[in-house]
């Protein structure tokens, strides 16, 4: 573990190595269009940005955006331009397996579809399990759930709080 990358992210309680975080599309979303939890994941972008930490997604990440913006109407060309903004936010995308993709779509069943855990969250999810990263998310649903799912969720509004 990378200590000297731990230190932007003191006060979050996890228990697997905190230089690497996975991203969802929560992240993206906010800091690209400047909602309320801006701010709060606007931190994690500078330390990606600083180094301090390795940001990485799951590559399922841009079609979850792209379905998110599409289902409220925005083109598929504003879309497009969307994602490539994404790709000024310093990350890595890890590739969906046919190994993440069975384990997503088994955890999706076992969460109960879409009422509870979202279609695309279940990829995160099995992206993180897949390789023992913790999962930053606004998800309340994934917070509460992390546990019995097998992952560290990070609660982004924690964000420099102790």
């Amino acid at each position: 573990m990378r200590s000297n990358r731990r230190d932007s992210l003191e006060g979050w309680d996890v228990e697997m190595d905190r230089s690497i975080l996975l991203a969802e599309a929560d992240l993206f979303i906010s800091y690209l269009t400047g909602d309320e939890l801006e701010s709060a994941f606007s931190k994690i972008v500078s330390d990606a940005e600083e180094g301090k930490i390795d940001l990485v997604a799951s590559s399922e990440v841009y079609d979850d955006v792209a379905t998110a913006l599409r289902s409220q109407g925005i083109s598929s060309e504003e879309a497009a331009n969307f994602v490539d903004d994404m790709k000024k936010i310093p990350h890595k995308s890890l590739p969906v397996t046919a190994d993440i993709a069975a384990n997503a779509l088994r955890l999706y069943a076992e969460q109960g579809g879409s009422r509870k855990l979202h279609y695309f969250d279940a990829f995160h999810i099995a992206t993180a399990r897949n390789h023992n990263l913790s999962l930053v998310t606004s998800d309340v649903y994934i917070i509460r759930n992390a546990k019995k799912m097998g992952i560290v969720a990070m609660d982004i509004r924690r964000v420099g709080q102790k």
